[in-house]
């Protein structure tokens, strides 16, 4: 099998999906404040920015620019962990899980369409081999 010739025809796909408005929204989810709001959401509306910074894989100081600008805006507050004084703790506030629920919202419509239009056995097996590719990146 030619993987490389394979690799190549993923490449060609990749560059038209941005003309899926499913893949654009999850693209957008996945960068900057839009990704900070969403792991948040993900993670009980909270998360320390060593966690945020980990998982976006972005430098401290990226974090502190876009938390800044997410308190700013309202959508989190920065407080001091009640445990251990040296940390700080970034929560959603009621209107940032509301922006992101909403955006989250649009996003799964989206997917369920994507999903549907593959059927169930396309679908499951599409899940499966995202979840298999996550695996192996994850330990790299």
């Amino acid at each position: 099998m030619d993987y490389r010739h394979m690799a190549e025809k993923l490449l060609d796909i990749r560059a038209n999906m941005p003309q899926i408005k499913a893949e654009r929204q999850l693209s957008k989810m996945m960068i900057g404040e839009n990704f900070a709001l969403n792991y948040l959401a993900s993670n009980n509306n909270e998360a320390y920015p060593k966690d945020l910074s980990k998982s976006m894989m972005v430098s401290s100081a990226r974090i502190a620019v876009i938390l800044k600008q997410l308190e700013r805006d309202g959508l989190i507050t920065r407080t001091v962990d009640a445990q251990d004084n040296r940390k700080v703790i970034v929560r959603l506030t009621d209107k940032g899980a509301h922006l992101i629920e909403k955006d989250r919202s649009v996003l799964l419509e989206g997917l369920v369409e994507m999903l549907e239009y593959l059927g169930p056995e396309d679908a499951e097996a599409y899940i499966r081999i995202r979840r298999k590719l996550l695996k192996m990146m994850l330990e790299k």
